[in-house]
């Protein structure tokens, strides 16, 4: 039992008050029999009776009404597995991503995992702080609800098509009660606990001080057939007027014979079989100028979301390229083998849509094609090379640096580095120089350290890309590497525009292209682009639409689910184990839900104490006015003196 304002306890002096006025009117008399009334002795002792009993009622009543009044001021909390001492905050993080969206029976995952985070909100009380942590939407904002507001948001939640990162879902409740929450914190993770789902936890042991309790998790679907992976002309942009072929990746069990359907818009244009490795080779027609959007779907099974994977790419004619100033021998051999593939056309003139240039090349001035400058071997030309960044885009250069100053560094961000093959590691790498802190370009390829390795200048009326290094054996691997011709023909394709994205992972945020004003979803709906670079809200997998302003028209991308991982999935004490190494006092074998904010000291009863002073005032007040009728009306008429 505790008191949360023990001060209040001083009014327990007003106890004897009733108690000091029932003593002070008793007052002793002299009985005198007279004959005459000896009859009504029995009568008068009875209601002597009644009347003695009736004020030690009211009395107790009293002194009831009076500590009733002081205990509810003085905030009595009783440990009875309450639900209000002291304030919580408590984070339910509920996995609504790709597996939450299988059905079990009648109903989905998602429905049982609801259930669940409201049996934990069944321990919440009214001064409670609860945030819900949807990790299968990483780009919502969790905001401070009420209880009762956090039951309504549950039950609005959807399932999507993100494979859910518990980790970073995780790290992200915790942020959020670190900077509001009450003294008493405590996450809740809700997930079907799928294999993988926990790979991204931190081991570093006991950083985070909140305790972590584990919901049951559902039993879901053990097996589960996806399209793991789609690949369109071998990862080379397909040109039009020459037919394609998707490749197409199964995952799940009994793979051999997978039957696999290839559409574009809602056209059949093409089957096959998957082998045993669970592969298949599709062909597409050829292809008109202009976007190409499709799906490869197989035969849907309990989990549906990954049954379908999405394509969108522009199919263009080959680029007519010009290559100015000096180039790297192994770059001019790279353009060779492009052009003799039919992938490029080397020209000269107005046609132009690429210049690549190194030292002492001119590019004309009104064009507005994209330009690729690509630094020498020799520091020494530097300078040259400057002179025309300088002409097409004021105030930038291009600093040589030692060979192996910095080590060696691997390419590994940037806004183009999921669109590439695996590239080498970067040996030289020079900078390049903003004329101020705020117009640092846009990183296309970055190296291990930050370092930008291909970047995009703005504002200067036509794209300009700078590489960092030149394409030699000694500043990097790339031109002995098989990723030198496919990265030749991405920038060649996509040089002048945010690249055509076929495939991204749904969740991950997308570059918008220049004049967006709204996006299509998959649904259909409609959404303005808030600006920005980026758009992140891509939970749902299919072919979204950049809509644009002015006479750029629209631009296309499809997102796919991330076919879950095929291990069995974690109980309540393997996924515990995972997480006590980085989340102190988590264990997933306490009593469900009783663990949830089991340190609290119990329940604060000033509603009940206010029940019972009502009820005892009614009946004091009764006994006061009414109590004593009956034994008058009881009296023998015959009685009065």
């Amino acid at each position: 039992m505790t008191l949360l304002a023990p001060l209040f306890l001083l009014g327990l002096a007003a106890l004897a008050v009733p108690i000091l006025i029932h003593l002070l009117r008793r007052r002793e008399s002299r009985t005198l029999d007279f004959p005459a009334l000896r009859y009504l002795t029995r009568t008068t002792k009875e209601q002597a009776r009644i009347i003695r009993l009736r004020q030690l009622l009211l009395l107790a009543l009293r002194i009831a009404a009076l500590a009733l009044i002081v205990l509810a001021a003085a905030r009595l909390v009783l440990p009875l597995g309450g639900r209000d001492d002291p304030p919580a905050g408590l984070a339910l993080v509920v996995d609504n991503g790709l597996s939450s969206g299988a059905v079990l029976g009648t109903s989905r995952v998602l429905d049982s995992l609801v259930a669940r985070a409201q049996e934990a909100l069944d321990r919440t009380g009214e001064r409670d702080l609860v945030w819900i942590v949807a990790a299968g939407e990483p780009w919502s904002a969790s905001l401070p609800l009420t209880p009762e507001q956090a039951r309504i948001q549950l039950a609005g939640l959807t399932p999507t098509h993100v494979t859910a990162d518990l980790g970073a879902a995780l790290a992200r409740a915790a942020a959020l009660m670190e900077a509001g929450a009450p003294e008493l914190r405590e996450i809740v993770l809700v997930s079907d606990l799928r294999a993988g789902s926990l790979d991204s936890v931190e081991e570093t042991g006991g950083v985070r001080g909140q305790a972590v309790r584990i919901a049951p998790p559902p039993a879901g679907p053990a097996a589960n057939r996806g399209v793991a992976e789609l690949l369109v002309s071998g990862g080379l942009t397909p040109r039009a007027g020459e037919p394609a072929e998707l490749l197409v990746r199964v995952s799940g069990p009994d793979l051999d014979g997978t039957l696999v359907r290839a559409y574009l818009g809602e056209l059949l244009v093409a089957t096959a079989r998957t082998g045993p490795d669970g592969l298949a080779i599709l062909p597409l027609p050829v292809l008109e100028a202009g976007w190409v959007r499709g799906r490869v779907e197989i035969d849907p099974d309990d989990l549906r979301g990954d049954d379908a994977a999405f394509f969108a790419f522009r199919a263009v004619p080959s680029p007519i390229v010009t290559a100015v100033g000096t180039l790297s021998p192994f770059l001019e051999d790279a353009l060779a083998v492009l052009e003799e593939a039919e992938r490029i056309r080397m020209g000269a003139g107005a046609g132009t849509e690429l210049f690549i240039a190194g030292p002492g090349g001119t590019v004309p001035p009104p064009s507005e094609a994209p330009v690729l400058l690509v630094p020498p071997d020799d520091p020494a030309l530097l300078p040259s090379l400057n002179l025309l960044l300088a002409a097409l885009a004021p105030g930038w250069r291009v600093e040589a640096r030692e060979m192996g100053a910095h080590g060696e560094r691997a390419v590994t961000g940037g806004s183009y580095r999921a669109l590439l093959p695996p590239l080498p590691p970067v040996h030289l790498a020079h900078e390049i120089v903003a004329p101020d802190e705020g117009n640092a370009g846009e990183p296309l390829l970055t190296l291990s350290d930050g370092t930008p390795w291909l970047l995009r200048i703005p504002g200067t009326g036509r794209p300009i890309l700078v590489l960092a290094s030149p394409l030699t054996l000694e500043a990097s691997g790339l031109p002995a590497s098989s990723a030198m011709v496919p990265l030749l023909d991405f920038l060649t394709t996509s040089a002048g525009d945010t690249p055509e994205l076929a495939g991204v992972p749904s969740g991950k945020a997308v570059t918008a292209p220049d004049g967006a004003s709204a996006v299509r979803t998959p649904d259909g709906t409609v959404r303005a682009h808030p600006g920005g670079p980026l758009f992140a809200e891509t939970g749902a997998a299919g072919i979204y639409e950049f809509m644009t302003t002015g006479d750029r028209g629209p631009t296309f991308f499809a997102v796919n689910a991330v076919t879950p991982g095929a291990g069995p999935s974690l109980d309540r004490e393997a996924a515990g184990r995972r997480l006590a190494v980085a989340w102190a006092g988590t264990s997933g074998a306490e009593a469900w839900p009783d663990a949830v904010l089991s340190g609290r000291r119990g329940l604060e009863v000033w509603r009940p104490l206010a029940l019972i002073l009502l009820l005892v005032l009614v009946a004091e007040g009764w006994l006061a006015a009414y109590g004593g009728h009956g034994a008058k009306e009881r009296a023998p008429a015959g009685a009065r003196p």
